[in-house]
């Protein structure tokens, strides 16, 4: 009795087994006999699908545009800034180069009144020699020629610091280096206010008078 009732279940076993197998067969048939366009429903609704896509992109930012009007903005004020740096810098330049040429002027001025009270008491014994020289006359003598190199020394020494002679005789009178201590009548043809004797020279230093020139001029 028991084998019997074994073998009745495996009879059911294989019986279920056979089902399953056939369904699974007609399955298979069923889908090799659906149309090819069965499967197109779903390629259209991913092609539907893609303007959504397209739709959900993230559009430009609208305030990416806003930072060129400040980068030009920025750009001017450097432009100005360097324009105004290139401004101060030229005149403090100019302030220097100023600075500089009032030194110079300064130093020559504060040379020239030092040297000129020396060259000033020099000058008489130049004075001196010329009217040694002019009381001697024209006779060669050692004597002479002692005083003639010394006296040529001398004015060398006054060249060497800027000292000059005023030029006086036909010149026209100058106040500002000439001092009129005696007048003659102009002669027929004659200009008046012309220098005609030098009665003691003058001297300038460099572009100063050092002493004016003492002369007889025409009227």
């Amino acid at each position: 009795m028991k084998r019997e009732d074994e073998e009745h279940k495996r009879d059911r076993t294989e019986d279920g087994a056979q089902s399953a197998t056939a369904d699974e067969a007609a399955a298979g048939e069923a889908q090799r006999e659906a149309p090819e366009g069965a499967a197109q429903p779903e390629a259209g609704a991913a092609v539907a699908e893609e303007p959504a896509v397209d739709a959900a992109e993230p559009k430009p930012d609208a305030d990416e545009g806003a930072g060129a009007p400040d980068a030009a903005a920025e750009v001017a004020r450097l432009s100005d800034e360097v324009e105004r740096l290139r401004q101060q810098l030229l005149r403090a330049r100019a302030d220097f180069d100023n600075f500089r040429r009032r030194t110079r002027q300064e130093q020559e001025e504060l040379q020239w009144f030092a040297n000129k009270q020396l060259l000033a008491e020099l000058l008489p014994v130049v004075d001196n020699f010329e009217r040694a020289l002019a009381a001697a006359g024209a006779e060669a003598s050692e004597l002479r020629t002692g005083v003639e190199m010394v006296h040529r020394q001398l004015l060398g020494i006054l060249e060497k610091f800027g000292v000059t002679p005023v030029p006086s005789v036909g010149e026209k009178f100058d106040p500002a280096v000439h001092e009129a201590v005696m007048q003659e009548p102009a002669g027929d043809g004659a200009e008046p206010g012309v220098v005609v004797q030098e009665l003691q020279r003058g001297y300038m230093l460099r572009d100063k008078v050092l002493r004016p020139a003492m002369v007889k001029v025409t009227v």
